[in-house]
Parts: structure tokens; sequence; C-alpha cells
């Protein structure tokens, strides 16, 4: 293939994508036609087939590009190797806030059963922090257990604040989750009770 076709195909997808987008503002990915999708990119509907099947096809590919995005973050230069959990979170939260309407709609038409759910919390940057968290437990299963206690809650905690645009910067996002997931719910010292009221 050579570079003109390849700009071609990249220009189709990213009228897709963007098209899609502006139709998940409005309505959920179920909703949304190839059709409609085709129109509001003002490509034919055999050029879409020809990548893709469906709608939800072209979020997939949103999703991978965000998830891709998020892989690079943890490895540039290896900085994120060893950073621990709370600068990791305070990251995705600042990756997630400079693309806080994309973000909020991958979030809004996701759960943790959906495709984007799972590819954020099972990427390698997020067990690699938990197995890091959790070397003092005694057994894998016990290990394993409370990371899928942690990487979901973390997931709803973010999505959470993104969609309710809870007033918090993402250097507090990641301690917070830091704080459950190495202290519990437990009271941060000089705090009063009557101020945590």
């Amino acid at each position: 293939m050579d570079k003109k076709e390849n700009q071609r195909i990249a220009l189709t997808k990213r009228l897709l994508k963007e098209s899609l987008l502006k139709l998940m503002s409005k309505k959920s990915i179920q909703d949304i036609t190839v059709s409609e999708l085709c129109a509001l990119a003002e490509i034919n509907r055999t050029t879409f087939y020809n990548h893709y099947g469906c709608p939800a096809d072209v979020l997939a590919d949103i999703e991978h590009s965000v998830i891709t995005d998020l892989e690079h973050l943890w490895q540039r230069d290896g900085a994120g190797k060893h950073w621990p959990l709370n600068k990791r979170v305070e990251e995705l939260c600042s990756y997630l806030l400079e693309r806080k309407e994309l973000s909020k709609l991958l979030f809004r038409n996701s759960d943790t059963n959906s495709g984007f759910a799972s590819l954020l919390l099972n990427a390698t940057h997020v067990h690699a922090t938990y197995e890091q968290e959790l070397s003092y437990a005694r057994s894998q299963e016990s290990k394993q257990l409370v990371i899928t206690f942690l990487t979901n809650g973390t997931y709803h905690m973010i999505r959470q604040w993104l969609l309710e645009d809870v007033p918090k910067t993402p250097k507090e996002m990641g301690d917070l989750v830091y704080l459950v997931a190495t202290k519990g719910w437990a009271r941060p010292s000089g705090e009063s009770q009557a101020a945590s009221r």
C-alpha cells in the first residue's frame, strides 16, 4: 500500500471517529446506525464496511487508541516503571482531564463489563502497580481478589469524578485512591471527627 492510500485510510477513519463522537454526545452507541454515521462523516457505506463492521467497532478503535496512549505514558523514558500508585492515578486523571470530553463519552458509554473498562482495568500498568503495592499479600488468590476490588473501585471513582465533575485535582484523586488502597477508608491524620461529618 502506498503512502497516499495510507493517508486516505487514516483520513476516512479519523472522519468516522470524529462523527461517532459527535453522535455519542447525543445518544448511546447502541442507538447509532451505520447510515447516520456515514451521512455525518460524508462517507459511503461501502467505504465504512471496508474498515469497520458496525459503529461499535469504530468506538473500539477509539478505545484502543486511548489505551495505547496510556501505555506509552507509563513507558515513556522508563519513568512510569516504578511510579507509586498515587502517581499513576494522578497521571491517568491528568490524561483524562486533558481529553475531558472524549473521556466523558467513553466513561458514560461504559461500565465495568464494557470493552473500554476491560482494556483499562487489565492494562499492564494497572496490574504492575497493584502487584507492587500488594507485595505483602500472603497468597496469590488473596492478591488477585484485592486487585479486582481495587481496580474496579478505582475505575468507578474515576468515572464518577469525570462524569459528575467532582472538584478534585488529579493529584487529589491519586492520593485518595492510594489512601483507600493502602489504608482502607481511614480518617486522614489531623482531620477531626467534626470536620468529617
